[in-house]
C-alpha cells in the first residue's frame, strides 16, 4: 500500500485520490483547508459521469500538512494539487513537514516553471511533473461535479512513478508516464493560455459565447499559435497529440464540439474574486520567450490585462 499525501483536496485532487485509493494500493491522507468541516461530515459527495455518483472518504482527512505527521509517518508520495501562484507566495514549503528521504512530491498544477522552487528546496527528492486533463468543478465544499475524463501524464519517468502509474489506471484513470514532459506540460498551456485567459480578459465567458465571437475566436487562435511556436523552440521537439488533438485548429474544433460547454478554472476563479495563475500560465511562458527571441505579442497583451484585473478587486 502506498501512502499517500493530498495537499490541495479541491475538485481536480478529490477526483484523482478518489480513483487512487480505489485501486486498492493506496491509503490516502487528505489535507482539506476551507472543506475541511463538509469532507469531515460527509465526505466527498461526488458526481461523475465516467464512474458514476459516489461518496468518497479517504483514509484521513485533516486540517494541515502538521497534522497529517507524527515522528514515525514517512509518506512515498505527495501529491500537490493547489493552485501555482508564485507571484503571491512560494508555497514549496508548506508541504515539508511530510517529505522524508525517498519521497517523491508530484506536482499536478497548470503552467510552466512551476517545478523550480520545489527542486530548489528539496534537491534530494525526486520532483515529478504531472499534466491532468479533467472536466471538474467543486460548486461548494465537499460536493463535486466530475466530467467524462480523467486524464494523467506524468514524467521523467522511474519504477516507483509507473507502480504508482498503474495504480492509477486500476483505479479507471487514464495515466502514462513518459520521458519528455514539458512537451505535454506546453501542450496544455495551449488551452490554458487561451481559452482560460481570454475568458477573463473578455469580461467572463465562457467557450461557447469566445468561440461563436469571431473576433474572440482568431485571437484564441493567434495565442494557440504563440504557444505552439515558444512550446517547440523552448523543448526542442514538436508538441505532441492528445486524446487524437493534433495543434491548435483540432483542439479549438474539439472545444467547439456539439454542445459542450466549458467554464475555464481561471474564469472559476475570477467569478469568486480569486488570485488568478497568470504567473505560470502566462508570465512565466513570457519570460522564456524573451530569453529565447520568439515574439508572443497576444500573451504580452492578455497577460497585462489579466494582472490589471486581478489587481481591480484583489485591492479592493
Amino acid at each position: 500500500m502506498f501512502k499517500v499525501l493530498l495537499f490541495g483536496s479541491g475538485a481536480l485532487g478529490s477526483v484523482f485520490a478518489w480513483r487512487l485509493q480505489e485501486s486498492g494500493k493506496a491509503e490516502v491522507t487528505a489535507v482539506c483547508r476551507s472543506n475541511y468541516e463538509a469532507v469531515t461530515k460527509h465526505g466527498f459527495r461526488i458526481t461523475s459521469q465516467a464512474f458514476g455518483d459516489h461518496v468518497y472518504r479517504p483514509s484521513f482527512v485533516v486540517r494541515s500538512v502538521k497534522e497529517a505527521v507524527d515522528d514515525d509517518t514517512h509518506y512515498d508520495f505527495v501529491v500537490v494539487c493547489t493552485k501555482a501562484l508564485p507571484n503571491l507566495s512560494d508555497n514549496s514549503g508548506l508541504i515539508s513537514a511530510a517529505v522524508s528521504q525517498g519521497t517523491v512530491i508530484l506536482l499536478i498544477q497548470n503552467g510552466i516553471s512551476i517545478e523550480a522552487p520545489f527542486v530548489a528546496r528539496y534537491p534530494d527528492n525526486a520532483v515529478v511533473s504531472v499534466v491532468a486533463y479533467i472536466d471538474v468543478a467543486q460548486p461548494e465544499d465537499g460536493v463535486i461535479e466530475h466530467g467524462d475524463n480523467a486524464v494523467l501524464v506524468m514524467g521523467p519517468p522511474s519504477p516507483r512513478l509507473e507502480e504508482l502509474a498503474q495504480a492509477w489506471r486500476d483505479g479507471g484513470v487514464d495515466c502514462s508516464v513518459v520521458e519528455n514532459i514539458q512537451t505535454r506540460r506546453w501542450l496544455k498551456l495551449a488551452w490554458n493560455a487561451s481559452f482560460n485567459t481570454v475568458s477573463v480578459a473578455s469580461g467572463g465567458n465562457n467557450s461557447r459565447k469566445m468561440l461563436d465571437d469571431p473576433e474572440c475566436r482568431k485571437l484564441i487562435r493567434r495565442l494557440m499559435d504563440e504557444v505552439y511556436c515558444l512550446g517547440e523552440a523552448a523543448t526542442g521537439a514538436p508538441l505532441p497529440p492528445i486524446m487524437g488533438i493534433d495543434g491548435p485548429e483540432a483542439l479549438i474544433a474539439f472545444t467547439d464540439s456539439p454542445g459542450r460547454v466549458v467554464i475555464p478554472s481561471m474564469l472559476m476563479d475570477f467569478w469568486a474574486k480569486r488570485p488568478l495563475e497568470h504567473a505560470v500560465i502566462l508570465g512565466n511562458p513570457i519570460a522564456i520567450a524573451r530569453d529565447l527571441g520568439v515574439d508572443v505579442p497576444c500573451m504580452q497583451a492578455v497577460y497585462a490585462i489579466l494582472r490589471m484585473v486581478e489587481k481591480g478587486y484583489l485591492s479592493l
